[in-house]
C-alpha cells in the first residue's frame, strides 16, 4: 500500500538535502580555495626568492649579464627542479634548428664506419645502391683520407661527419684494400638507410640485427621477414642491443606485424590512469622468437622487447634494458622557445610499465668478448649472447617439432 508524505515532511526533507548539498559544495569550494591559495602563496615565495637573487646579482655581480642567456638559464633551472631527467628547455633558435632536422632523411655516401686501431676509418657496412656501393667500396676497406686530409685518431669524428652533406655535393676519398689504394669522388645523395640486416645462421635461424629505428623501419622489418621466409627460417632472433628509439608509432607497426589481435601498447598518464594506445590485427608471425637486449636498449625499443615477452611470443636474452618507459612532448612558448616535458609512460600488453626498471632478460648473459662489443656483435664465434640465443631458438624449434 502506497504511503503519502505530508507537505511539511516533504519540505523538511528538501531542506535537509539542500543543506547537505550546500555543505558539500562549501567544503569542496573551501578545499579548492585553500589549494589555490596555497599554490599562490608558494608561487609568490618562489618568485620573491628569484627577485631577491636578481637584486643581489644586478647590484653586486662583477661580470656582464647577457639577458637572453640569463632567461634561458632560469627556464632550464626551473625544469631541472622537476627531477624529470628528460625535461629540457629549448631557446627559439634551438627549437627552430630541431624542427628543421627532425624527420630529415640521411644524405651521404652510404657507409657505416668505425675507428681502426691505426687511426684509419674502417668501413663496416656499405648500403646497397649507395654512392659507396656504386664505387665498389666493401666492408673492411680502410679510408685513409677525406678531401685531401689524412685520417687520424684525432680527426675521425670530423672526417666521418664530412660523409654527410647537401644532396648533389661531392666528397673525395682515398681508401685502401689490402695493399692497393683507390681514389674515388662520390656524390652525396638521399639514402633510405636499411635498419635491419638479415643473416641466416645454422639450424634455420634467421638473425635480424637492428642498426637503428627510423620512420621506415617497419617496412624494413617486412622486407627482412620475407627474406627470412624465402631462406626457410624456422626461428627468428631480433637483436636490439644498443638501439634507442622514441618512435612509438613505428614500434607499434612492427609489433602489429608480429603479434595477433590484442592491445599491444598501453599509455599510463602521470595520475596512473591506463588507456589503450595501439591494437594489432589478426595476422601474426608464427615462428619461435628470441630478443637480444642490453642496457643500451632504450625507449620504445624496450617496448618492442616487452610486448614480445609479455605475450609469450619471445624470450629475452642478454641484459636488463635501460628503463626509459616515458614519452615526452614539446610545448611551444609565445616567445618561440619550447619546453620538452614527460607526459606519460608506456606499457606492453600486460599493462605493466617498464619505466625505471627495464625489461628483464629471461636468460641473463653478460657479454664476455674482450674486444670491442660494437665490432663483434653478430659473430657467433665471439658473441656469447648470440650463441645463447641460438641455443634457445634451436631448442624451441625441436620442442615445437615434437609437440
Amino acid at each position: 500500500m502506497n504511503k503519502k508524505i505530508s507537505l511539511g515532511a516533504a519540505i523538511a526533507y528538501m531542506a535537509i538535502v539542500a543543506a547537505v548539498v550546500f555543505c558539500l559544495t562549501m567544503f569542496y569550494s573551501e578545499n579548492r580555495y585553500n589549494a589555490m591559495y596555497n599554490n599562490i602563496v608558494e608561487r609568490e615565495r618562489e618568485y620573491s626568492v628569484l627577485a631577491e637573487i636578481d637584486q643581489y646579482v644586478r647590484s653586486h655581480y662583477a661580470g656582464e649579464i647577457n639577458e637572453e642567456t640569463l632567461r634561458a638559464g632560469i627556464a632550464s633551472g626551473y625544469l631541472s627542479g622537476l627531477e624529470d631527467p628528460y625535461a629540457r628547455f629549448f631557446t627559439d633558435k634551438e627549437y627552430e634548428a630541431y624542427q628543421q632536422t627532425e624527420g630529415q632523411k640521411y644524405v651521404g655516401i652510404g657507409v657505416v664506419t668505425e675507428l681502426d686501431v691505426d687511426g684509419y676509418i674502417r668501413v663496416r657496412t656499405v648500403y646497397p645502391q649507395s654512392p659507396a656501393a656504386t664505387a665498389q667500396m666493401q666492408p673492411g676497406d680502410l679510408i685513409v683520407s677525406v678531401d685531401g686530409t689524412a685520417a687520424t685518431k684525432d680527426n675521425y669524428t670530423e672526417l666521418v661527419g664530412a660523409f654527410r652533406g647537401a644532396a648533389g655535393t661531392k666528397v673525395s676519398l682515398v681508401y685502401r684494400r689490402d695493399t692497393e689504394e683507390v681514389t674515388v669522388e662520390l656524390t652525396r645523395r638521399e639514402i633510405d638507410t636499411p635498419t635491419i640486416a638479415v643473416t641466416m645462421l645454422d639450424g634455420g635461424i634467421a638473425y635480424l640485427r637492428f642498426s637503428a629505428i627510423t620512420t621506415t623501419s617497419s617496412q624494413h622489418l617486412d622486407t627482412a621477414l620475407r627474406q627470412a621466409e624465402q631462406n626457410g627460417a624456422q626461428a627468428l632472433i631480433f637483436d636490439v642491443r644498443g638501439i634507442e628509439s622514441d618512435d612509438v608509432t613505428v614500434i607499434g607497426t612492427m609489433l602489429d606485424t608480429l603479434l595477433g589481435r590484442m592491445t599491444i601498447i598501453y599509455e599510463e598518464d602521470l595520475n596512473g590512469a591506463m588507456r589503450e594506445l595501439m591494437d594489432s590485427d589478426e595476422s601474426e608471425v608464427d615462428l619461435p622468437m628470441v630478443v637480444l637486449t642490453d642496457n643500451g636498449t632504450v625507449g620504445t625499443t624496450e617496448l618492442f622487447a616487452q610486448a614480445l615477452r609479455d605475450t609469450g611470443k619471445a624470450r629475452t636474452v642478454g641484459e636488463t634494458t635501460f628503463g626509459k618507459g616515458t614519452t615526452q612532448t614539446f610545448y611551444k612558448l609565445k616567445s618561440g622557445a619550447a619546453v620538452y616535458l614527460t607526459v606519460a609512460r608506456y606499457a606492453g600488453p600486460l599493462a605493466e610499465t617498464y619505466d625505471e626498471v627495464g625489461v628483464p632478460a629471461d636468460y641473463e648473459v653478460a657479454y664476455t668478448a674482450e674486444i670491442d662489443k660494437a665490432s663483434t656483435m653478430g659473430n657467433p664465434e665471439i658473441d656469447n649472447q648470440l650463441r645463447r640465443a641460438m641455443e634457445i631458438a634451436a631448442t624451441t624449434i625441436k620442442t615445437e617439432a615434437t609437440s
